[in-house]
């Protein structure tokens, strides 16, 4: 199998000082699902202008560091998937170039979700955030704390109604049929009068024929959708977000609701990309 063959891949954005078991089991149960390669990636940014003229060096230290680390991640995918074909790589630049770089021909590409607010994300930035719109493929952002999945529980997609679902409800339905899971499909809405059930059936069409052993709910909640959403992924195995694309523009336009809950989701999330699903046709489960 090729590194770089397109699905064949999942990218895991691991951090050296901070290796969540809960992040790197998730990319590896991705991988085994799909058959595929898991990478385990982590990135030290260059020097600083100023830095450049310290005395002491500490890149040799933090690469020893790092390298120990990696070492044990991939002891830890091998004891509970030893068919997992596992690699890693130590790069050197911004971390989320360097992600979005390797996750170019990627099934999905998996973070960690870190504890920036938004004042603190909009001053020093965010990796999760930053590749919340820009990211080649489907994106997974694993939370911080640790989550409970019960055998019970659904994979969830949000709908709102605005062109960005139908790539989320590809991956959604997808990751249930491979996980052997229900899907509940949240149907988000403002306070009105709203007929939803045309929006409804169409965001849905055709795919409960694709995927006839996946149940399906349908749930219609009037609200904030970034809370509807997130008290929604209390009792979800997989959260499924839809994007309009990538850019600023589409970061503009996506808004403040995959960015709240890439921080307060109980469960991993998943941001969907347009078109990625029908030039792969291998969103697969997570596990």
């Amino acid at each position: 199998m090729a590194a770089n063959d397109e699905g064949r891949l999942v990218v895991a954005g691991v951090s050296t000082f901070d290796s969540r078991r809960s992040l790197v089991a998730f990319a590896a149960a991705e991988a085994a699902a799909r058959d595929a390669e898991l990478r385990l990636l982590t990135a030290r940014p260059g020097p600083a202008a100023p830095d450049q003229y310290l005395p002491a060096d500490p890149a040799p230290e933090y690469r020893a560091q790092a390298e120990r680390q990696l070492t044990e991640m991939v002891r830890y995918v091998r004891d509970g998937l030893p068919g997992v074909a596992v690699s890693t790589d130590l790069a050197t630049g911004p971390p989320a170039s360097v992600l979005r770089a390797a996750a170019e021909n990627a099934a999905l590409l998996v973070v960690g979700a870190d504890d920036a607010s938004p004042f603190v994300e909009a001053i020093s930035g965010s990796i999760p955030g930053d590749l919340l719109t820009t990211a080649p493929c489907p994106l997974a952002v694993v939370p911080r704390r640790e989550w409970t999945t019960p055998a019970s529980a659904p994979v969830v997609v949000a709908l709102d109604g605005h062109g960005t679902s139908r790539a989320a409800v590809a991956y959604a339905f997808a990751a249930a049929a491979r996980a052997h899971r229900p899907l509940t499909a949240v149907h988000c809405l403002p306070p009105g009068p709203y007929d939803t059930s045309r929006n409804a059936a169409r965001a849905l069409a055709g795919f409960g024929e694709q995927y006839p052993d996946v149940a399906v709910e349908d749930e219609i909640v009037r609200g904030d959708p970034r809370y509807v959403l997130a008290d929604a992924s209390r009792d979800a195995a997989l959260l499924v977000l839809g994007s309009r694309g990538r850019g600023r523009l589409a970061s503009g336009l996506f808004g403040s609701v995959s960015r709240h809950l890439i921080r307060e989701s109980a469960c991993p999330v998943v941001v969907a990309r347009p078109n990625h699903e029908s030039r792969q046709n291998d969103a697969r489960a997570f596990g």
